[in-house]
């Protein structure tokens, strides 16, 4: 069998890692959100998931979800780290100077918030997004 179809990730060997995930825009990589955790990949199956009753998770996962549904390509970029506090801090001082993120969209209670109202807070910050994208890039 030749796995022509798959693709090939190494298994990970250190748990904690910094990450950013990006979209593919006129042939660059545009970051919408920074990340760090210590359970490596495992992290971006709470994306996948996007609970409502975990803020991060659903902003994450619903804005994945939002440009995969436009037809964007959504990346993620991600390597080991000793500090990865340290490293996510200073991603998105550097990051903030050229792109909004979502990491600046406000969370919310998930007890008193509407899940409706939230995703709608989402698509607006995808939409303005790419808005400052096309005239950036």
């Amino acid at each position: 069998m030749k796995f022509n179809n798959f693709e090939t990730i190494s298994f990970p060997q250190h748990p904690k890692i910094v990450y950013i995930l990006g979209i593919e825009f006129k042939g660059k990589f545009i970051p919408f959100y920074v990340g760090q955790t210590s359970r490596d990949v495992g992290r971006f199956g709470d994306y996948v998931s996007a609970k409502f009753s975990a803020s991060t998770d659903f902003k994450v996962g619903e804005a994945v979800r939002c440009f995969k549904k436009q037809g964007y390509s959504v990346k993620i970029k991600l390597k080991n780290s000793n500090n990865k506090e340290k490293e996510e801090k200073d991603l998105l001082i550097i990051l903030r100077r050229d792109v909004k993120l979502l990491n600046d969209l406000e969370g919310y209670n998930y007890k008193t918030a509407s899940e409706n109202e939230e995703r709608q807070k989402i698509h607006l910050f995808i939409d303005k997004f790419l808005e400052q994208a096309n005239i950036k890039y």
